[in-house]
């Protein structure tokens, strides 16, 4: 006959030190906060189902936190597709996107300036590099909204690049425009 009880677990043991083994368990202290609220004590297989539940949700609820999508533009986390999707359709989004546009621009037309005040004039200036620095500024403060990117979009993108000239081109014609103003003041 078991000598040793819980009474707030309904539990007997047959061992003392298994009886003071179990009053430091989890489970011992779960069924201490039930009685002290009046409820029925539960069993060991019932709190273990109750702790794998809660595990599984404390997982999903971190999921689901890490699944959220983010406007860096706008510096907005949303916690779906459908509410991030409305965001970039709306006009607060949109101006967001053109200030930071005029931002990266001002930020390019700044490089600039430093650079004609280290003494690189426009006969030095890099095109490429340029148009690599005012690329890499917009990259940083925007990145392509899905709500933009479609058909109609791309084709128009395309006939404005076809209609302007590329900049190696524009490069070698200032150039050329340069070396005749120096021909026709040295002679």
């Amino acid at each position: 006959m078991a000598s040793y009880t819980c009474i707030s677990c309904r539990v007997a043991f047959a061992d003392g030190e298994v009886q003071r083994a179990h009053y430091k368990t989890d489970w011992h202290r779960y069924n201490l906060k039930r009685k002290v609220a009046d409820m029925p004590p539960v069993t060991a297989e019932n709190f273990q189902e109750r702790v794998l539940a809660q595990r599984a949700a404390a997982e999903q609820q971190a999921s689901d936190a890490t699944a959220t999508e983010g406007c860096a533009v706008c510096n907005k986390k949303f916690s779906s597709a459908n509410a991030y999707q409305n965001h970039l359709q709306s006009h607060k989004h949109q101006q967001a996107e053109r200030q930071a546009l005029l931002a990266a621009q001002r930020k390019v037309e700044k490089m600039n300036e430093k650079n004609l005040e280290k003494g690189l004039g426009d006969e030095k200036v890099d095109h490429d590099a340029r148009n690599e620095a005012l690329q890499q500024a917009l990259r940083e403060q925007q990145r392509p909204s899905p709500a933009k990117q479609g058909a109609a979009t791309e084709a128009k993108r395309q006939k404005a690049e076809k209609q302007e000239k590329p900049p190696r081109m524009m490069w070698l014609e200032e150039q050329t425009k340069r070396r005749e103003r120096e021909e026709g003041a040295a002679a």
